[in-house]
């Protein structure tokens, strides 16, 4: 599956709809989804990127049918691609306008005065240069890393001003167009914006592209509008180009300079073609007490192949590169974007994890695996179920377990090694010695085994104390566990010191592992729940918000 920008900012928003599941039963219907999805497309997945995707595609195709269904609106992704391409039209078609609009005004001649020379290149030659040069001043820079990429976004007026109309100017137009395809899709471009605001580590490099994309197509629509003005001015009009300066005495300094702008062309031009002559520059020379009579239209007229032909190679064809190579860019921005953080590994655990649901306020445990789905579409699954267990006490737990007898063939005759393999996530548990007993830290392990699919292999008490919690910081430097889940009370404010404490563990972590913080409410209570609109929780988020670290994920207990 060939990824593109639409594609991410789609799996986000999908997973996202993920996350906000409140009730144990759609988490669980959730979970089984995903796994029969596993089972479908892990035949043909190498790796798990190659899977992400392919879920992805099946959550799709799922997301379309509901909509149909229920009339939902358009995915983030799908809508933000499809007004990106408009938006990309409207910037040619207004850039052209522009340019064509400004040469061809510029152009008027009334058979006076000669249009002069060195105000048009200024104008169309000599500012298009400028521009460009802060432009690749500011990707060097940004490539270098010397300026920070998300200042550097947000610096530049001209990005600014683009994203602006993008997600604020433009919304309010399509709403008072009150255009039913769009309607229904305006908080799904609203998310978008809110990847950009909330998301700058990671997603502001992807952002940056497709605006800069814009920014050269306007800028490439108005040099290629600007020549065409110039050009379809010279062929319908009878114009005279001549120039005059009070510095400049002698005509053979502007000759030189001339001479000198038009190297990139006078190669392969001929040379009475590629810039005007030496007795050329001197005839069109304009002097105010001589008047235009005595210039020969010979040499008024020699100017027009340089002035296009600059405009062309210090304009048009600048403008060019630039627009293909914020293309290949963004194409390469968005091939290397990392897929294994946190919450894109959380799917592909979810998804290779066995479906457990495990209430302990009810009387059964259940854990189905799911059947193979090409059995399924045959309906011949044979199915062997193990009988419930009699009950002999009132506090007995009834279980049963569905077991599915034939394996299924790899599809396309892959090897197995080419396949993902299940591999269990372990965990580490950091959390307070005096807050949590022994039966507070069995409800946080279920917890964990039920929501993050993950095995716990160790429970250490802390003090919040970096220097103290020496076994702890060993621990997590060294051990082999692939997560690390700091519990703690909701109700106990984020202050600054607990903050940094949770910033130097996630800094003593390696790379690959991911520092999950769990809520939970006082451990006094045997509900150790935490709502969704809870204060507290609410105050928690903001705080790890602004920690902007991908690697620090929060959840609350369900």
């Amino acid at each position: 599956m060939n990824i593109r920008l639409k594609d991410i900012i789609d799996l986000d928003y999908l997973i996202s709809m993920d996350d906000a599941l409140e009730s144990k039963e759609e988490i669980t219907s959730r979970a089984m989804k995903d796994r029969k999805i596993f089972s479908q497309c892990k035949a043909g997945c190498k790796n798990d990127t190659a899977l992400l995707l392919s879920w992805l595609k099946f959550r799709k195709a799922e997301f379309v049918q509901d909509r149909d269904k229920k009339g939902l609106a358009l995915l983030p992704g799908t809508f933000f691609s499809s007004l990106y391409t408009w938006v990309v039209y409207a910037m040619i078609f207004f850039g052209s306008m522009a340019g064509i609009s400004l040469a061809y005004s510029f152009l008027a001649y009334h058979g006076t005065r000669p249009i002069n020379v060195a105000v048009f290149i200024a104008l169309f030659v000599v500012l298009q240069v400028v521009l460009i040069l802060l432009t690749l001043i500011l990707l060097a820079r940004r490539a270098a890393g010397t300026k920070n990429r998300e200042n550097l976004f947000h610096t530049s007026i001209i990005h600014t001003l683009i994203a602006a109309f993008f997600f604020n100017v433009l919304p309010k137009i399509l709403k008072k167009a009150d255009w039913p395809v769009f309607k229904k899709s305006l908080d799904t471009l609203e998310y978008t914006s809110s990847l950009i605001r909330t998301k700058n580590r990671e997603y502001m490099p992807l952002f940056f592209w497709p605006f800069f994309i814009l920014t050269s197509v306007f800028s490439f629509g108005f040099s290629t509008g600007a020549f065409a003005g110039t050009f379809f001015r010279i062929i319908v009009s009878d114009m005279a180009f001549g120039w005059q300066s009070t510095i400049m005495t002698t005509s053979s300094r502007v000759h030189d300079m001339v001479s000198f702008i038009a190297l990139p062309w006078s190669w392969f031009m001929p040379a009475s073609l590629a810039h005007p002559s030496l007795e050329q520059i001197d005839g069109s020379r304009i002097i105010l007490k001589d008047g235009i009579s005595v210039l020969a239209t010979q040499d008024l007229i020699s100017w027009w192949p340089f002035l296009c032909m600059g405009i062309v190679f210090y304009a048009v064809i600048p403008r060019a590169v630039l627009m293909i190579t914020g293309i290949f860019a963004r194409n390469r921005a968005v091939k290397n974007f990392n897929f294994e953080r946190p919450r894109f590994k959380q799917v592909i655990i979810r998804m290779q994890s066995p479906v457990v649901d495990i209430d302990t306020h009810k009387t059964q445990v259940s854990r189905a695996v799911e059947p193979n789905p090409i059995k399924e579409m045959s309906n011949a699954l044979p199915v062997a179920t193990k009988p419930e267990t009699p009950n002999h006490t009132k506090d007995q737990i009834k279980v049963q377990i569905e077991v599915q007898t034939d394996q299924p063939k790899p599809l396309n005759h892959q090897k197995p090694q080419d396949q993902p393999k299940p591999s269990a996530q372990t965990a580490l548990i950091l959390a307070s010695k005096t807050a949590y007993t022994d039966a507070a830290i069995e409800k946080v392990i279920q917890q964990i085994k039920e929501y993050l699919f993950f095995d716990v292999n160790k429970s250490i008490g802390i003090q919040f104390d970096f220097n103290t919690d020496t076994q702890a910081v060993h621990q997590v430097k060294t051990g082999d566990e692939n997560q690390v889940i700091l519990v703690h009370e909701v109700w106990q404010p984020p202050i600054r010191g607990l903050l940094y404490y949770i910033q130097q563990i996630r800094s003593a972590m390696p790379e690959n592992k991911t520092l999950w913080i769990l809520l939970t409410q006082d451990t006094g209570q045997e509900n150790l729940c935490v709502d969704d609109t809870d204060i507290n929780f609410e105050i928690w988020k903001q705080a790890v918000f602004k920690l902007e670290n991908p690697g620090i994920v929060l959840k609350r207990f369900m």
